[in-house]
């Protein structure tokens, strides 16, 4: 598995669990937990609760079959998706931001 994307996917807020799964589901395109778990080494017991997690942000999809299949979506998709997210919490920080400091001024002059 390689380590420096797993870094790098660390670095844009991915736990170890989620990047070691979203590569693995890239390198195998469509798995069940089962083959995660082998090819990953995540802990078994973790790997449900780290795939509904993932599923919940949009980062893989689902297939309700017996047993489930996972797979991870596009890299594009992915990029695309923590962008948006970036930007939005972005703003919304300056948002509150901007708030905070006109409340400031306000009340004091230094």
């Amino acid at each position: 598995m390689d380590i420096k994307l797993i870094s790098k996917l660390k670095k844009l807020g991915f736990t170890e669990n989620e990047a070691k799964i979203y590569v693995g589901l890239l390198s195998l395109n469509e798995a069940t937990a089962r083959e995660i778990h082998e090819f990953t080494h995540v802990p078994r017991p973790k790997i449900y609760s780290v795939l509904e997690r993932m599923e919940n942000k949009g980062y893989v999809e689902v297939k309700k079959e017996t047993p489930a299949c996972f797979r991870s979506i596009a890299p594009e998709q992915l990029i695309e998706r923590l962008k948006a997210e970036f930007l939005h919490s972005i703003n919304e920080t300056l948002k509150e931001l901007n708030s905070t400091q006109k409340r400031k001024s306000t009340k004091s002059l230094f």
